[in-house]
C-alpha cells in the first residue's frame, strides 16, 4: 500500500498472527465443549476402521469431524467416496489442500458443517469418534437418519445400550448396524 513503512507492514504481519491465534484458540476450545477435540484417529486405528467396514469402489462414507482427514485419505485409496464433516474451519482449509494434492482427489468430498445438521441418507458407512459422554447424544441424532444397513463404525468409545456388531478389542474399534437400536434392561 502507498505510504506504508516496514514497521506498518510488520505490524499488520504481526496482526494477522494475534487474530489467527485467536480464532485458532477460539475453534480449539469449541471442538472440546462439543466433544469433539481434535485428536487424529492413529495410523492403526484407521487400518482397523476401513478394514472393518469392508470399503470399496460403491460406497459412501461419512466422516463425523474429519479433522485433518485421515480417515477420507484412507477410504478414498480403497475406491470410496469420502465425505468429511469439519466445523474448525482450519482444519476444513488444511484438509482441502490435502485433498487437493491427493490422487484420490475425485472422491474426496470436505464440508465445513456440523454433522448435527447434516443428512446421512446416502452414507453406507460412518465413522465417529466423539468423547465417551457424548456418544449418548449421537446415538439419537443417528436413529432414523441412516439407511437400513449403514453401518457406523466408533474409534475408542461404544454407544451405551447396544451392543457392537464387530469389535477389534486391539484397537478399539466398535461396528454398528442400522437401524440403531438400543436394548432395553432386562427386568
Amino acid at each position: 500500500m502507498p505510504g506504508w513503512t516496514a514497521f506498518d507492514w510488520s505490524l499488520a504481519f504481526c496482526w494477522t498472527f494475534v487474530v489467527a491465534g485467536l480464532l485458532r484458540s477460539f475453534f480449539f476450545i469449541r471442538s472440546m465443549l462439543t466433544g469433539a477435540p481434535s485428536v487424529p484417529s492413529s495410523p492403526a486405528a484407521v487400518e482397523a476402521m476401513c478394514a472393518l467396514a469392508d470399503l470399496g469402489p460403491g460406497k459412501t462414507v461419512y466422516d463425523l469431524g474429519s479433522g485433518a482427514g485421515r480417515l477420507l485419505f484412507a477410504a478414498a485409496a480403497l475406491g470410496a467416496r469420502a465425505v468429511g464433516l469439519e466445523l474448525d474451519p482450519f482444519k476444513v482449509v488444511e484438509s482441502r489442500l490435502l485433498a487437493w494434492a491427493s490422487p484420490d482427489r475425485e472422491r474426496i468430498t470436505v464440508l465445513w458443517r456440523d454433522f448435527r445438521t447434516a443428512d446421512f441418507a446416502e452414507a453406507d458407512v460412518v465413522f465417529v469418534y466423539l468423547t465417551a459422554g457424548k456418544m449418548a447424544g449421537l446415538l439419537d441424532l443417528l436413529k432414523g437418519r441412516l439407511k437400513p444397513g449403514a453401518l457406523v463404525v466408533s474409534n475408542s468409545f461404544v454407544f451405551p445400550g447396544l451392543k457392537p456388531e464387530r469389535t477389534d478389542e486391539a484397537n478399539k474399534i466398535y461396528t454398528y448396524r442400522a437401524p440403531l437400536q438400543t436394548r432395553l434392561p432386562k427386568g
